[in-house]
């Protein structure tokens, strides 16, 4: 592992990290397994993926109508309508906000484009995100499990939505295990946010303030699987009021025995060698572009190194640092990748 670790070290960093709208790999989506193409292609701006309306929501099997004068897309599917207005962060589902939209939609090239996180959560979709390979899934038949609550006030009102889903995992025992994990922290989410939201809401009523649907969005992605390891991430995303935050947790499992794996159940390297090689991986890349982290990073760096998680890939390994530890909130979860024949 070392000779190939330094090696990619040198050549092939990685940050998940997209501040604006920079050059990136092309992004592509898929809908229940089918690549969408589009005719004008999909941009990232502050870490957020936008799409040509038209094209995705007809992927997905949404009606879809523009309108010019006052730059509105209404969409339609079942007994649900939901309405954008390009400018605007508002979603409105039915007559009432669902989500708000950190981006909200635009024209670009004479093209509507739009979150494609805005447009999942308005129609019950779920939404995977691939970092390192700039890749999309969109679920919208039921291919992922999980568990869904909406919170309401007396009035009826949305005061917030809690999901949790996973996508699908060969090992049947470790994906009950994961199932349980899930109901626990589902459990727990709607027991630490119901309240609050109640609360929240009540003094937004007072204050005669405009209501903001929370939410909390939660998926375990099963990131790499074979006959030895099982690699899953749980990415989180939570708004309560203020600006969204975002988590990754992972765990790595023997496949055979369901027993958590460590990083030298992996690789060949001792702790402190592994170690050196993520430590190493981080400075690069504050090097790199030292305006993107705190001043002191490398300080903050070597008091969190027990703080950095990885995950397994198909190519190799994923080691990432949350957001707020080494960099601005802004600046998402901190990543880079080594090659490994694992």
């Amino acid at each position: 592992m070392k000779k190939s670790v330094f090696w990619v070290l040198c050549f092939c960093l990685l940050s998940v990290c997209v501040v604006s709208v920079t050059a990136h790999p092309l992004v592509r989506v898929y809908v229940n397994g089918t690549q969408v193409a589009f005719d004008q292609p999909p941009i990232i701006e502050n870490d957020r993926t936008l799409v040509p309306m038209r094209r995705i929501f007809e992927a997905m099997g949404i009606e879809v109508k523009w309108s010019e004068p006052t730059q509105t897309i209404t969409s339609t599917k079942g007994n649900d309508t939901v309405t954008m207005v390009v400018g605007k962060n508002q979603v409105i589902k039915n007559g009432q906000v669902v989500y708000t939209m950190d981006v909200p939609a635009k024209i670009v090239q004479e093209r509507a484009l739009v979150p494609i996180r805005a447009v999942a959560v308005a129609f019950d979709a779920d939404v995977a995100w691939d970092a390192k390979n700039y890749v999309i899934n969109i679920q919208t038949e039921g291919e992922m499990d999980g568990y869904l609550k909406e919170i309401r006030a007396d009035d009826g009102t949305i005061l917030m939505t809690i999901s949790l889903t996973t996508t699908p995992i060969q090992s049947q025992d470790i994906a009950k295990e994961i199932q349980q994990q899930m109901k626990q922290k589902f459990d727990a989410m709607v027991t630490k946010y119901e309240q609050v939201a109640k609360t929240a809401y009540a003094d937004a009523k007072k204050e005669q303030k405009e209501w903001i649907p929370y939410y909390y969005m939660g998926i375990y992605v099963t990131n790499a699987e074979n006959e030895k390891f099982t690699s899953i991430s749980l990415e989180e995303r939570v708004y309560t009021g203020q600006k969204e935050q975002k988590t990754l947790s992972s765990m790595t499992y023997h496949t055979k025995t369901k027993k958590l794996a460590d990083l030298t159940d992996i690789v060949p390297d001792t702790e402190k060698e592994i170690q050196t090689v993520i430590e190493n991986g981080f400075l690069a890349m504050i090097a790199e572009n030292p305006s993107g982290f705190y001043d002191d990073a490398k300080k903050r760096l070597s008091k969190s190194l027990d703080d950095v998680g990885y995950y397994l890939t198909k190519d190799g390994i994923v080691f990432y640092i949350n957001p707020e530890t080494i960099a601005p909130a802004e600046a998402g979860i901190i990543a880079f990748s080594v090659s490994f024949d694992w």
